[in-house]
């Protein structure tokens, strides 16, 4: 009976620990600060909402508004000990392509759960899940005026104007229409083909959708715009882009994947100067430009996906 007694002790502190032993680790590894190091791609966007208090026949009712956006694109260094910086350059409904750095410390749980803590530049917290053994990150945050949400991957090397070249699809999901000091205006978003051809000149064609277009038409609306663009060694570019249907829009762009002669994505921010749009999202790049003007426009308008 003694015997039976305790090969039940046992039996029960085995089934108690197997589901701690079961439980997968967040991020799919073991890491540490040295995981996250070197340079990321880094787009992040943020939203402040404030109560609205209204009257009706059913009597008060409060809602809330998006009256502060904030989208950003730029880098991200971590020295693999417990430094973190961002160079971003952000557009919000105050002002676009302001130039800004985050600087603070950060630690990392053996899940690849981190923290990053912003004590210069702003004062913030970000929430950080590493995966792809560090090579990429998602993050979510806030400080005293935004709810911030992005991703993060490994920044490219080694680019310049001339290695910027080929088809983009372009998904701008993130964007705001008729924005005003404190009001975000419409929910918008854009899709369709940008082709950068290495010599510093960009066209892009699309369609841009919204609940609150100009005039305050909702609908879609297609366009071509035009304009030019650089990019430094750090992968990270500016540009402008004018088109009849949203005026002169700031470009920026932080390259990711790849190398400089390789297959490269990247975050793109678009917004009006002055402010009044602004869109973030993404750029895949799908192929190279084609030998002539005219087989390119048939690319656009018939391959991969385009128009």
């Amino acid at each position: 009976m003694k015997q039976s007694h305790s090969a039940l002790l046992t039996l029960s502190a085995c089934v108690l620990a197997a589901p701690l032993l079961a439980q997968p680790s967040i991020g799919g590894g073991t890491c540490s600060t040295s995981t996250v190091t070197g340079n990321y791609a880094v787009s992040i966007t943020g939203r402040g909402v404030s109560a609205v208090t209204g009257s009706g026949s059913g009597g008060a009712s409060t809602s809330e508004n998006i009256t502060m956006v904030f989208q950003a694109v730029g880098s991200a260094a971590f020295d693999g000990l417990s430094k973190a910086t961002f160079t971003l350059v952000a557009d919000t409904n105050q002002a676009a392509g302001t130039a800004m750095t985050w600087s603070g410390t950060y630690t990392v749980q053996s899940n690849c759960a981190a923290t990053v803590t912003i004590t210069s530049g702003g004062t913030a917290t970000l929430n950080l899940l590493l995966y792809n053994n560090g090579a990429s990150f998602t993050l979510t945050g806030s400080d005293s005026s935004y709810a911030y949400a992005g991703s993060a991957n490994t920044q490219a090397v080694g680019c310049s104007t001339s290695t910027l070249a080929g088809q983009y699809p372009v998904t701008v999901g993130s964007g705001y229409l008729g924005m005003g000091a404190a009001t975000a205006g419409g929910a918008a978003g854009a899709t369709g083909i940008a082709v950068f051809d290495g010599q510093g000149n960009v066209t892009f064609n699309g369609a841009f959708s919204a609940n609150s277009l100009l005039g305050g038409v909702t609908g879609s609306i297609s366009g071509t715009l035009t304009g030019t663009y650089s990019m430094g060694a750090n992968c990270q570019g500016t540009g402008t882009i004018t088109s009849v249907l949203i005026g002169n829009e700031q470009l920026n762009f932080s390259v990711y994947g790849g190398n400089s002669t390789l297959s490269q994505n990247m975050f793109v921010s678009v917004a009006s100067t002055p402010i009044g749009n602004a869109f973030i999202g993404s750029a895949m790049w799908i192929g190279p430009l084609e030998a002539t003007g005219a087989e390119q426009t048939s690319s656009l308008d018939a391959r991969k996906g385009g128009f």
